[in-house]
């Protein structure tokens, strides 16, 4: 029986395993205890976990082998790609390591990282397009039997009823998915049968969002006509596909909120809006009202008869007045003949003069006034006509005998707007000669 020594022993297993492998040989593995010793080598522990083992392995890096800094891939999964030796005098094997490559989720990271740069300098995650304000027509592009979907239907549904929803089926995960995505949305721009386009799933993995980060997928989303709106995965998964929509949300559900109002706030602001029109409308009738009574009152100031029996009595007061000073004189005379009849002959022509005088006087004063009454009356009637005829022409119904007519909705609302009329089935139309009750006809889909 041959005896070994340990040196004989290890130089022989060292001998199996060199011998053993194809070189070079790739190995995956984490990252553990890394460390630079002064002599420049790098020294590190590739691990790994089976069930509930854990097996490692030693490996270095000789100094001007590689110019990667192993501390930087410290707790990171990694391909090492080396040979496989063993150290004789300790006999512990271990790889001589000339390469490491990033593995499993930080090889994906480093990919999107890569290509976000790329795509960042050229531009794609700028020129945002503007989102339709209610839109009539909502695409989603999603996989068919997903919950996103019946989440996003349902919230869309809730916050929005009018607006229709197509569904444009798509694989949202694996090698074809970015495929399917990208016919959908050339699909969508064609047909332009959608206001805005919703590309949504639910949350996985990185390596279940990868689909989101395709390159030709993001350059077709920033060429799309139509606004795209994401909502990949839940917060905070951020994808390359995010990154080029017009508008990137958390979720699917949150997507599906900021795309559309919310018909309670909507119908909420009709009715302060119908309100303040209502509010407008009585005070105009109002002011509309005050301003007829005041013209009224102006009418029945300027009114002839009223006008008439003012001068009347003006001319009464005068003849009164009048009376009252040839009274005054006569009396004065009648006084005076007592005391002066011998001066009587000597005022005769005076007298006479005087009396001529006023008698002249008096039909020259009784003329010109009734000139000016006669004047004053057929100003204040050509007055009173005017606005006579002003008043006419404001009339409604003067109005309505010129062709025109008054729509009114079936709770007797003046319907104001073509808009208005659209949303009403039933209304009224009044004319010179009555009402006519119409009623619009029932489009069939």
């Amino acid at each position: 029986m041959k005896i070994f020594s340990i040196e004989e022993l290890n130089g022989t297993l060292k001998g199996l395993i060199v011998n053993h492998f194809s070189y070079p040989i790739t190995v995956k593995g984490e990252i553990s205890n890394a460390s630079k010793p002064i002599n420049g080598h790098q020294y590190f522990k590739l691990s790994d976990e089976s069930g509930f083992s854990k097996h490692s392995i030693k490996c270095m890096i000789w100094k001007g082998t590689s110019q990667q800094i192993v501390r930087e891939y410290e707790s990171q999964e990694v391909l090492v790609t080396g040979k496989v030796t063993m150290y004789e005098a300790t006999g512990e094997s271990q790889i001589q390591v000339t390469e490491i490559k990033e593995y499993g989720e930080g090889a994906l990271k480093k990919a999107i990282e890569d290509t976000r740069i790329k795509l960042e300098k050229e531009g794609l995650f700028e020129h945002k397009k503007p989102l339709p304000r209610y839109p009539k027509n909502i695409g989603l592009i999603t996989s068919p039997d997903s919950h996103a979907l019946h989440d996003v239907c349902s919230k869309l549904k809730s916050r929005f009823p009018i607006s229709d929803i197509i569904i444009y089926p798509s694989l949202v995960q694996g090698k074809y998915a970015p495929e399917n995505i990208i016919k959908q949305i050339i699909r969508c721009n064609k047909d332009k049968d959608v206001d805005v386009i919703l590309l949504i799933r639910g949350g996985g993995s990185l390596e279940d969002l990868m689909a989101f980060n395709d390159e030709k997928l993001a350059r077709e989303i920033y060429a799309s006509k139509l606004p795209i709106v994401t909502g990949i995965g839940h917060q905070p998964d951020i994808t390359i596909a995010d990154y080029v929509a017009d508008i990137s949300m958390e979720t699917p559900t949150a997507a599906a909120v900021h795309i559309t109002p919310d018909q309670f706030e909507l119908l909420q602001r009709i009715n302060d809006a119908e309100e303040q029109i209502k509010n407008i409308t009585q005070l105009n009738i109002q002011n509309k009202k005050e301003i007829l009574v005041g013209n009224i009152m102006k009418i029945q100031n300027y009114n002839p008869s009223r006008m008439i029996n003012n001068f009347k009595d003006i001319r009464e007061n005068i003849d009164k007045k009048y009376h009252n000073i040839v009274k005054v004189i006569v009396n004065e005379l009648t006084a005076k003949s007592e005391y002066q009849f011998v001066r009587i002959k000597q005022t005769k022509n005076i007298l006479t003069e005087k009396i001529t005088t006023a008698i002249r006087f008096q039909k020259n004063v009784v003329g010109e006034m009734n000139q000016k009454m006669e004047n004053l009356i057929n100003n204040q009637i050509n007055i009173c006509k005017t606005l006579t005829n002003a008043l006419l022409l404001s009339n409604p119904l003067e109005i309505l005998k010129k062709g025109y007519s008054i729509i009114r909705d079936s709770g007797g609302k003046i319907v104001k707007s073509k808009h208005d009329l659209e949303k009403i089935q039933s209304f009224s139309a009044e004319f010179k000669d009555g009402v006519a009750k119409i009623k619009k006809p029932v489009s069939i889909k």
